[in-house]
């Protein structure tokens, strides 16, 4: 493949890990599971925030001018000295994520960050009526398309999705972000799928080496309980692979057509327990079939 192709190939990708591929009927009922945005509704506590994290609380607004972000990078964000960046505003959430006590608003946003640290991060905030405490910022997780979880005398919790993309790999994440008191995080790796359908020949991307042709993509989530009334998050996904023959790669490369797949949905439970998500035994085995957290040099979760 040449040079030019595989730029081409890179930018295709890059785009579908921003803004995601065109909504189906899949992609409607995994987008259901999430909460709305609270920007909106809580929209004199976002722009309270973001005074706080921009720099001489210069914002940035939108065509109605409503505050979107910081103009400059906030001095928590790796690149804060970076010149012509600037901080956007994805996403806010309010709940009790430190203490089942205390208010919080948590503020997911790109920019000012690498790749691999997913372009963005999260700051976390105490709200004490009109007040607000700045607690943490982290860089790379990012809180954006999230679904807040609860059990009994716990905080919020959050469990939620990103994509990451390198070259022709496209990784699907689901993760849950805790917070501590103090406001540090902590992330589990969950699940995660792998797309390799942006070299649909079986022509490695890398040295032009013959390989499989292979799908992933997460189509469903939802939480419930499970058989002892613990609370479980129930995952579907569907894979498929496959090994072309050699006309098979030639007539695909020829035609420029995808060589087609058979997609298998495979539905995973993960039951909540001392405070993680742990994967039921019914679903271990469809589990070998998809990565696991250290499974890839190219994985990047915080």
């Amino acid at each position: 493949m040449s040079n030019i192709s595989k730029a081409i190939c890179t930018l295709a990708l890059f785009i579908l890990a921003a803004v995601g591929s065109p909504d189906c009927d899949g992609q409607s009922q995994l987008h259901s599971f999430f909460d709305s945005d609270e920007t909106s509704t809580h929209r004199a506590l976002v722009t309270n925030a973001l005074e706080q994290i921009c720099p001489e609380g210069q914002l940035s607004r939108d065509a109605q001018g409503n505050a979107r972000g910081c103009s400059e990078c906030p001095l928590q964000t790796t690149e804060h000295d970076a010149i012509g960046l600037d901080w956007t505003l994805s996403r806010a959430f309010t709940g009790h994520f430190t203490s089942v006590n205390e208010e919080n608003i948590v503020l997911s946003g790109m920019g000012c960050e690498a790749h691999n640290a997913n372009f963005g991060g999260t700051f976390i905030f105490t709200v004490n009526g009109p007040a607000l405490k700045l607690l943490e910022y982290r860089s790379g997780l990012i809180t954006e398309t999230c679904h807040k979880f609860r059990v009994p005398n716990s905080p919020d919790m959050l469990v939620c999705t990103h994509n990451w993309g390198a070259q022709v790999r496209l990784w699907s994440h689901v993760y849950l972000v805790k917070f501590r008191q103090d406001g540090e995080s902590d992330v589990q790796h969950i699940f995660e799928v792998l797309d390799m359908s942006q070299q649909p020949c079986g022509i490695d991307f890398y040295d032009d080496s013959e390989t499989t042709v292979q799908k992933a993509e997460i189509t469903s989530l939802s939480l419930a309980n499970s058989g002892e009334k613990r609370p479980a998050l129930l995952i579907t996904a569907r894979f498929g692979e496959k090994t072309p023959a050699n006309e098979e790669r030639r007539a695909c490369q020829q035609e420029q057509k995808s060589i087609p797949l058979t997609l298998i949905s495979y539905r995973l439970e993960f039951t909540f327990e001392d405070g993680i998500f742990r994967p039921s035994p019914e679903s271990k085995k469809s589990l070998k079939l998809f990565p696991n957290r250290e499974s890839h040099e190219n994985y990047w979760l915080p």
